[in-house]
């Protein structure tokens, strides 16, 4: 596949998924948010009430396309706190680690025409789903910032949890992605750091925008 294949990682909380969608739409490329495929899994292996020990059962007997599916017609559900916290205990098994980047890296050699190419977000796309990537961005802000940004969405959309429990689950989070044995979040080789911390939303797309045409200029004609 000649298209273009841009990776987007970095902490939770860091704008990259709000990025991604954004720059998605307007260069018309194919976004991929890469965690949601783990939250799917995590929400079937829950509903079936799968024991640990049946995971490899589990996994062979999954349909890759009605998992896809499920997937994308239900990712509203697949932000309850019991799928978050067990879509995070989960993505630490290298078994399922392995089955979900197989169908990520199909997905991407796969890509439909209309697309100019895809972006993929998330925490190991850089250096595990897609290393080979023409451009890659590690997207990071400090830790006070990113849980300031998080509460004032929990603020908007009416969630009842503190700024300090928000900034307790980031602290945690960032210490289980970071130190997890398989794929860890980490600054994928060759990627472009951008901490903004000090910029808005819209600063920190012109900016990536402008780095995207910069390396790709010939992209400018296609959009």
């Amino acid at each position: 596949m000649n298209r273009i294949v841009i990776t987007i990682d970095g902490p939770a909380a860091s704008g990259k998924g709000s990025l991604s969608k954004k720059i998605s739409k307007e260069l018309n490329f194919y976004y991929m948010e890469t965690g949601i495929y783990y939250r799917g899994f995590a929400s079937l292996f829950y509903q079936n009430q799968v024991n640990i020990l049946e995971l490899p059962s589990f996994i062979s007997n999954l349909d890759i396309n009605e998992f896809k599916e499920y997937v994308i017609h239900n990712k509203k559900k697949l932000y309850s706190t019991t799928v978050t916290k067990l879509a995070s205990r989960l993505a630490k098994n290298l078994d399922i680690r392995t089955f979900i980047v197989k169908i990520q890296q199909d997905m991407i050699i796969t890509l439909e025409k209309q697309f100019n190419g895809i972006i993929l977000e998330g925490r190991d796309c850089g250096s595990v789903v897609a290393p080979e990537a023409g451009l890659k961005f590690y997207l990071t802000a400090r830790l006070k910032v990113r849980a300031e940004r998080r509460f004032s969405q929990f603020v908007k959309d009416k969630r009842d949890i503190s700024y300090e429990q928000v900034l307790s689950d980031l602290k945690e989070r960032d210490v289980q992605d970071k130190n997890r044995k398989h794929s860890p979040l980490q600054k994928p080789k060759g990627a472009v750091v951008i901490d903004n911390s000090d910029y808005n939303f819209e600063e920190t797309i012109n900016i990536v925008k402008n780095i995207i045409f910069s390396r790709i200029p010939t992209l400018k004609n296609k959009i």
